[in-house]
């Protein structure tokens, strides 16, 4: 899946300033696109929408959003690396052709699973029927745009897909804006739903314009399914993980009740939401950059092997493999080091002029750290699947997610100046196993390919 990135990395040429930050405007698009624009149209609603609704409502309005794109990740996430890798194999066989048919399925697919966990959304909610119907359409199309992100990693044509976002988010905010001031709340939500449903149809569109074809909606990608059912596991810790220190404190003792099932943490949720913006640049410098360097090793040794190239030239793609590794996370740290501490160095100042307070500094900070250990952690996990060793990254995800719930729990029971810590040691905890798996796959990675070749005939 690392076709994208070569794509953009074309992109970035020496002294040109404009086509270098062109280019990372389209990389960072891509690489964060749903998260950072859904951010910054919430953020420039809550400073001009407010005026048409009361601030409880406008918290109401918040939440919703939150709790749509937290379990709807945690939902598709079961089947994204299933696709990422369907789709993969089918671009190495060139069978485009099932491109588009695998995308009708899987959106098919995914309506019916969203649409089953949606319902609290349409039942439970004490809001108008209309806002009930909205938040319940709009967890729909989150999904979808979810899946979607899949398979615009392999289209060419990436300005488009920085244009949908672009003019979803302005179509959110405005359709926002106007709707607040003459339906309230229930107008806020939808004119936000009309400018995501736009991006997903723009999405949609690019993907089939790129991959038409005639071949009917295929069940393949089920068959897959039975083959590789790890992979549902591992979208479902990793995803999970990253939300369910969130979850906790949402209903601790932290937590307070917004609508129904809703409750929030502002305490802890707005430093943690706010520090995730911080690694925007890291999924950049990753998808341009890295990436794309270490498959170009990782393809040259499979190529050796496929050759039947010497021992010798084998052992010396594989030193280059781990070269390569080591250079990524270096590479990582000091681009994501340099931001954390930046931003550490900043966060009074930062959080001051956000009008929050001393306690959600503390938070911010720790998060800062976790985050920059979680963008590491998430490197070596990719490079693992790359390698695809499953059973693994099973144990990665699994150590992710557990460690989060007790760590996260025991930080609660210690006290308010420990929250956020269960996060940050969860994620160190993550990136050492992530680091020891990989390591030990690498210092045998000759043998570990030729064996498992024997071991699947």
């Amino acid at each position: 899946m690392a076709g994208i990135g070569f794509h953009l990395k074309r992109l970035f040429k020496p002294d040109t300033f404009l086509d270098n930050f062109r280019a990372v405007v389209y990389s960072a698009t891509i690489a964060s696109g749903p998260i950072f624009f859904s951010i910054l149209c919430l953020a420039l609603l809550g400073l001009f929408a407010k005026s048409g609704i009361e601030p409880m409502q406008f918290d109401i309005f918040t939440v919703t959003i939150v709790y749509i794109f937290a379990f709807s990740l945690i939902a598709t996430g079961t089947t994204q690396l299933l696709l990422s890798r369907y789709l993969s194999d089918l671009i190495f066989a060139k069978n485009y052709e099932s491109i588009a048919p695998t995308l009708s399925t899987a959106l098919v697919f995914t309506i019916l699973i969203q649409a089953i966990f949606g319902l609290p959304f349409l039942i439970w909610l004490n809001a108008s029927f209309f806002y009930r119907l909205t938040a319940f359409g709009l967890f729909i199309i989150i999904g979808c745009v979810w899946q979607l992100m899949v398979f615009l990693s392999a289209v060419k044509n990436f300005t488009s897909i920085v244009w949908a976002f672009f003019i979803g988010v302005v179509i959110s905010f405005v359709l926002g804006y106007f709707l607040a001031q003459s339906f309230g709340l229930s107008g806020l939500l939808h004119g936000y739903a009309v400018g995501q449903f736009l991006i997903f149809l723009i999405l949609l569109w690019r993907v089939l314009s790129e991959f038409n074809s005639t071949l009917p909606p295929t069940l393949a990608m089920f068959a897959f399914m039975k083959k590789l059912p790890a992979l549902i596991l591992i979208g479902l810790f990793y995803n999970l993980g990253i939300w369910v220190d969130k979850i906790i404190f949402w209903y601790s003792q932290t937590g307070e009740n917004i609508d129904s099932f809703m409750y929030a943490s502002s305490l802890y949720d707005n430093a943690m939401y706010l520090a995730y913006l911080t690694v925007i640049p890291s999924y950049t410098y990753f998808l341009v950059k890295v990436e794309t360097e270490f498959y170009s090793y990782f393809r040259s040794f499979f190529q050796t092997i496929l050759n039947k190239e010497s021992l010798g030239l084998i052992e010396s793609k594989k030193e280059k493999i781990g070269n390569v590794v080591r250079e990524s996370l270096l590479g990582l740290i000091k681009v994501q080091g340099l931001v954390t501490i930046i931003c550490l160095f900043y966060s009074d100042e930062i959080l001051l002029a956000l009008n929050m307070s001393h306690l959600s500094i503390l938070i911010f900070e720790k998060a800062l750290i976790a985050l920059f250990l979680q963008m590491l952690a998430l490197t070596l996990m990719i490079f693992m699947m790359y390698f695809d060793i499953q059973k693994e990254l099973l144990v990665v995800g699994f150590v992710f997610v557990v460690s989060n719930i007790i760590l996260t729990a025991f930080s609660l029971i210690l006290g308010i100046q420990y929250y956020g810590y269960g996060y940050l040691f969860a994620n160190l905890l993550t990136l050492s196993t992530a680091y020891w798996y990989l390591n030990r796959h690498l210092a045998d990675l000759e043998y570990n390919t030729f064996i498992k070749q024997v071991s699947r005939a």
